[in-house]
């Protein structure tokens, strides 16, 4: 095995966050982290409020990219021997972007642009009113459950082919 070329990091909720995987899927994480900070694997560049960020596939069997690592590769800490780190922001499923939201939570990074000084009661109120049109917006586009009716099938088939043979007798 290399010597590590990084040093490595974790935001202490990512630590959980990698507990809560399913078994197969941390050991995939761990194993991608290893070679994160051996320079023996690249990540993805995260564009947007996670621009510095970079992102990990995992997954396995039919769901190979249901979960995504976000690291940010940094400057070390003074007393480190590596230069520069590997550090772990977020680590769960993509679904609905959890992840994506935890790691601009945990950067700091909501979208609400406040302006420097403001005055901390202020800054809740106009807090609480974001919150509040987030979640007037969630109430307002609940999405049917898969298989129920009303859901949408999408399809990577053209139009009128029949992807299987009972689909095809149904036509």
């Amino acid at each position: 095995m290399s010597r590590a070329k990084f040093g490595f990091s974790a935001h202490p909720d990512a630590i959980a966050d990698l507990r809560q995987l399913p078994d197969a899927i941390r050991d995939q994480a761990l194993l991608h982290l290893q070679d994160l900070v051996h320079g023996e694997r690249v990540a993805t560049r995260l564009e947007g409020r996670l621009e510095g960020c970079h992102k990990i596939y995992l997954g396995v069997g039919d769901q190979w990219a249901s979960h995504r690592l976000v690291v940010q590769f940094r400057d070390a800490p003074a007393d480190s021997q590596h230069r520069r780190e590997v550090h772990l922001i977020a680590a769960g499923p993509r679904l609905d972007y959890a992840v994506y939201r935890s790691a601009q939570n945990r950067l700091g990074r909501t979208g609400l642009n406040l302006p420097p000084g403001m005055d901390p009661a202020q800054e809740v109120h106009v807090r609480e009113l974001q919150e509040a049109r987030v979640r007037a917006a969630r109430a307002r586009s609940v999405r049917p459950a898969p298989g129920t009716a009303g859901a949408t099938a999408y399809t990577t088939a053209s139009p009128g082919f029949a992807t299987s043979a009972a689909t095809r007798k149904a036509r």
